[in-house]
C-alpha cells in the first residue's frame, strides 16, 4: 500500500512513476475541476502543508523554491490526476471509518497519527493555535466538551478537523483527527493517509 511504502522511503519510486503520468495530463481541465489557480507559466497552484506547490506536466515545485519530500510531490500529483468532485459533505468522520478494512490492514493506526500531536502540544495550547494558523488552520467546527476544534484544508476541498483536549487535573491530553466524509471521492484512502501523515509531521515539526 502507498502509505506503507512511505514508511520505508518508497516514495522516490512512486514519485518518479507519477511524473510520467503527469506528462500526459490535461492540467487546465484538472485546474478547472478543482477550482485551482493557474499561473501565467501554465503551472497549477496547489496549497498543501502551509505552502503553495506549482505543478506542470514537467513536474512539481514549491513556489518559494523550498525543498520538499517525494511524498509531498506524490500527493500533489495524485490529487491532480484524480481531479475528483470538489463537494465536501460538511460532516467529519474518523480515518478508520473512512477507510474501513483498509485501515486495519495497513501499517499505520489512527492513534499513531494522533499521538505525536498530543506529545508535542500537551500543556501548550497557545502554541498549537499559533502553529495551526501558520498552516492555514483556525478554530471552527463542532467541538466536544472540553476540546478545541481546529479546521484545516488538507488539500483544497478536503477539510480536516483536529479536536484537541489539553490535559487537566483529571485527564491527560488527547487528540482526534477527522476527515470530511466525502474525502475518498477525491482521493483514494491510501493517498489520504500519506497526506494526513505529512500534515501531522509538519504540524509537530517531526
Amino acid at each position: 500500500m502507498i502509505y506503507e511504502m512511505a514508511a520505508v522511503g518508497g516514495h522516490r519510486y512512486i514519485y518518479s512513476h507519477l511524473l510520467a503520468r503527469l506528462a500526459g495530463t490535461n492540467m487546465a481541465a484538472a485546474a478547472e475541476t478543482l477550482q485551482l489557480a493557474t499561473h501565467a507559466s501554465g503551472e497549477v497552484a496547489v496549497p498543501f502543508l502551509g505552502a503553495t506547490f506549482l505543478a506542470s506536466r514537467q513536474g512539481v515545485r514549491r513556489a518559494d523554491g523550498g525543498r520538499f519530500l517525494d511524498a509531498d510531490g506524490s500527493v500533489i500529483i495524485h490529487y491532480l490526476l484524480a481531479a475528483g468532485p470538489s463537494h465536501p459533505a460538511g460532516h467529519f468522520v474518523t480515518l478508520a471509518e473512512l477507510a474501513g478494512p483498509l485501515f486495519k490492514q495497513g501499517s499505520y493506526s489512527q492513534s499513531a497519527l494522533e499521538r505525536p500531536v498530543v506529545e508535542r502540544f500537551q500543556g501548550r495550547l497557545p502554541e498549537l493555535l499559533t502553529t495551526a494558523a501558520a498552516l492555514g488552520g483556525g478554530e471552527g467546527g463542532e467541538a466536544a466538551l472540553g476540546a478545541v476544534s481546529l479546521i484545516f484544508e488538507l488539500l483544497p476541498h478536503i477539510p480536516l478537523q483536529l479536536m484537541f483536549y489539553d490535559r487537566d487535573e483529571e485527564f491527560g491530553a488527547r487528540a482526534t483527527l477527522l476527515l470530511d466524509r466525502n474525502a475518498t471521492t477525491q482521493l483514494e484512502f491510501e493517498v489520504l493517509a500519506v497526506a494526513v501523515t505529512r500534515f501531522v509531521q509538519t504540524l509537530t515539526k517531526a
